[in-house]
């Protein structure tokens, strides 16, 4: 079939049922979204469609072709063939048998094109139209049904009731592989009844439906119309649409005496004519007839069957047969052996196309034609010249038409190519962007990374609250002395994709690796309520991620410190190449510190995060004061689990709440069996569902500490003042006394609030003495 067939098919299924329902189809068939119309394709992938259509819809096959066949009738009308279609027939029986015709014509253009036949007849009974349908192709007759009943429907306004008579195999129709019968009955519309449109006080519509005028309508002549339900299909003609023979009544045809026409100008001005007898010898032949088949001229025995064969309608050389199709165009096909010699081998054989008139009181068949050329090309290809044409033939503007015609469909060909290699191209085209993308959101926040592909300038802005987390692996110093590097780096990657599994599963953005150290923050570039909530369950992820990940040296899982801080920062892109999107502040530097000072398989977090945290979601330990270096002493907690999510949520493995029973909590320390990551890392992971729609209001106006300038760790301390009374100066209870002061400037930064704003600032942040994430 050629691809027109199946771009029908797809915009039927688009149009009906959607774009989606079409990849599904095409998923099941095995199919590519792409044809050209006046190319060919198997019948296997026109079949596989429909198959593929009634499995995805879950309606028999029947019905998907029938619906094709209705919707085939409207796609041809879309596609510049209305006029074509409406100047066939001026009723539905005259329009069935000329299909055969517009077959014939449009074999020039589709030239591979095996198309269905038709043949009508009408039962005398009860005056159906009975419908014959032969085609290459069996199984597709429920296409037929939804064509006439298109049909009759837009061209004939009526409705109509088609049965299936029978199904065969007839001998005469050597080609075809199979024979359907129809039996159509036709019903015209009636129009709706009348209306009166009132208007009330309200200016409410109200309608009122006449009752029809019951009595006989009658036409121009005052003559009764009789309408019975379902009438003649020849004699049910529209308004318009009357035929030549229809428009002139009571027309008398007058016949001359004798034939004013001699057999010499007959056969000289048509010159493509045969005239055989009941037993298929000639009788009389055309001149041009005569000089390509010099033996039929000579010939009183020979039959037509030995000098012709018929391509068209596939019958055999039996004159039932024929007058049985005596409707249809005849082709015949002369043969090698008999045609002149001057011919030459290399040649295709010339066809002729015409009608056959059976002429009862002489008992012979008229057979009168024309050659069967396309194109210029191929009347050259025959011998033949328009001159061997006679005038009064359309043959000769068929065939300059044509040639112009076929020129454009070639041309319009090549555009189809072209469009649908561009089209691949841009696919192509999209799916390195997307790779593309991918690669710069693995570098960049979405948001960030979107606005430089604008080319739009991002500057630094100012976050009021975000919570940042530092892990890095124990005894990571030991292990790099001790083994190959290859191991380190399938060590690292092996952990590292897990982590960022984790930051996909609780969205959040991984900032930097560098070596053994993860750093990744909650609540850039987009701030939310959940900020600290979303990193405390990353860090439990975590610890039951690296369980999975073994030592090269101990070959036992390796174990990691994690530390969190939560307060402000300024975020901006450093650099042109290779930018990075960067945190500057000190809360980074605190969040360093966090992990520094905590232990091995431990998430150790300031009282700033805690306070942000959701407790009650959460199992926390206080660790009491320590002495934290640049920081002075703080309060610092532990977390231990999260007492409402199940390990396989925090994974990203599954959205199902577990039973109080049933849920299995994920602790820090591991101390029991070890917990295997078995989720596939490849695969996308399923987001973690956080609330942050009901904490919001109460978030916005919760104080949040202003972003301050913090002392710096690079610069180094003032000297100490040596204590004149005492003689050793008394270094270190000055060092207590700088300790000290830089916790109180922590308390004061704490104390200066203002309301949270969740826009980003874009502002010029001051980044002096502030500590930065670039290098750890």
């Amino acid at each position: 079939m050629y691809g027109f067939i199946n771009i029908c098919v797809k915009a039927l299924v688009v149009e009906k049922f959607g774009e989606e329902v079409w990849e599904q189809i095409r998923g099941v068939a095995g199919v590519k979204d792409s044809f050209i119309s006046h190319s060919g394709y198997s019948d296997d992938i026109t079949i596989n469609l429909v198959g593929a259509a009634s499995q995805v819809l879950g309606v028999p096959t029947e019905a998907v072709l029938e619906l094709f066949g209705e919707y085939f009738f409207t796609f041809c009308q879309r596609s510049g063939y209305d006029e074509m279609l409406r100047v066939l027939g001026g009723n539905l029986m005259s329009f069935l048998e000329n299909l055969d015709a517009l077959h014939s014509y449009l074999s020039f253009s589709y030239k591979q094109m095996e198309a269905p036949s038709f043949r009508c007849e009408t039962r005398e009974k009860d005056n159906a139209l009975i419908l014959h349908y032969y085609s290459h192709r069996k199984g597709l007759h429920p296409i037929v049904v939804g064509i006439v009943r298109a049909v009759a429907r837009e061209f004939f306004d009526s409705d109509i009731k088609i049965e299936v008579l029978d199904k065969t195999h007839e001998e005469e129709r050597n080609g075809k592989k199979e024979h359907v019968t129809f039996a159509i009955f036709e019903k015209k519309r009636q129009p709706p009844p009348p209306t009166i449109v009132t208007t009330d006080q309200n200016k409410n519509r109200k309608i009122e439906y006449m009752d029809p005028i019951k009595e006989d309508v009658v036409d121009d002549k005052n003559i009764p119309i009789e309408s019975p339900e379902y009438q003649n299909v020849e004699n049910n003609r529209t308004a318009g649409s009357r035929s030549l023979v229809h428009l002139v009544s009571n027309f008398k045809p007058i016949y001359p005496d004798r034939l004013w026409l001699s057999q010499e100008v007959f056969c000289e001005y048509f010159p493509y004519h045969i005239v055989f007898d009941s037993g298929l010898r000639p009788l009389q032949l055309g001149l041009h007839i005569q000089r390509l088949l010099p033996k039929l001229k000579h010939s009183q025995d020979d039959t037509l069957d030995s000098f012709f064969k018929i391509i068209h309608p596939q019958i055999d050389w039996k004159l039932a047969s024929m007058r049985k199709f005596i409707n249809m165009q005849f082709v015949l096909e002369t043969k090698r052996s008999v045609i002149t010699k001057g011919w030459g081998d290399d040649r295709p054989m010339l066809q002729l196309r015409g009608q056959m008139i059976w002429m009862e009181g002489l008992d012979a068949m008229l057979y009168v034609c024309s050659p069967r050329v396309a194109s210029l090309k191929e009347l050259e290809d025959r011998c033949l010249h328009l001159s061997d044409i006679p005038q009064h033939d359309v043959t000769r503007d068929l065939i300059l038409f044509n040639h112009q015609r076929l020129a454009e469909i070639e041309l319009g060909k090549q555009l189809e190519q072209k469009k649908e290699e561009l089209r691949n191209a841009l696919n192509d085209l999209e799916a390195e962007k997307q790779k593309t993308d991918m690669l710069l959101h693995s570098m960049l926040p979405r948001q960030v990374a979107d606005q430089l592909r604008d080319g739009k300038k991002v500057e630094a802005g100012e976050f009021t609250i975000v919570t940042i987390l530092f892990s890095d692996i124990v005894s990571f110093t030991n292990i790099c002395a001790e083994c190959r590097p290859i191991d380190i780096v399938n060590m690292l990657n092996a952990l590292y994709v897990r982590f960022d599994k984790l930051t996909s599963v609780h969205d959040v953005y991984k900032v930097e690796t560098i070596g053994d150290a993860y750093m990744v923050v909650g609540g850039i570039p987009v701030p939310v309520p959940s900020h600290a909530d979303r990193i405390a369950n990353m860090a439990l992820g975590m610890t039951v991620a690296c369980q999975e990940v073994m030592s090269p040296v101990t070959r036992e899982p390796i174990k990691i410190r994690v530390g969190i801080h939560s307060g402000p920062v300024v975020a901006g892109v450093v650099g042109r190449k290779m930018p990075r999107y960067c945190l500057f502040g000190d809360t980074v530097n605190t969040a360093s510190r966090m992990e520094s000072h905590g232990l091995p398989g431990k998430i150790h977090i300031s009282s700033a995060s805690c306070t942000c945290m959701k407790v009650d979601d959460f199992e926390i330990s206080e660790r009491g004061e320590i002495l934290v270096k640049g920081k002075g002493t703080m309060k610092t907690y532990f977390v231990n689990q999260n007492k409402t999510a199940p390990i396989e949520v925090l994974l990203g493995k599954s959205r199902r709440s577990s039973t109080p029973e049933k849920k299995d909590s994920i602790k820090s320390e591991g101390a029991g069996s070890v917990l295997k990551f078995e989720h596939d890392h490849q695969a996308d992971a399923i987001p973690m569902v956080y609330n942050d729609a009901e904490r919001m209001s109460e978030f916005e106006k919760t104080p949040q500490p202003r972003l301050t300038t913090a002392a710096s760790e690079s610069t180094s301390d003032p000297p100490p003042e040596v204590d004149a009374q005492s003689p050793n100066g008394s270094v270190g209870s000055k060092r207590a006394s700088i300790g000290s002061t830089r916790s109180r400037q922590n308390e004061v930064a704490t104390a200066e609030t203002r309301v949270t704003d969740f826009r980003r600032q874009p502002r010029r942040a001051d980044i002096h003495n502030s500590r930065t994430c670039v290098i750890l």
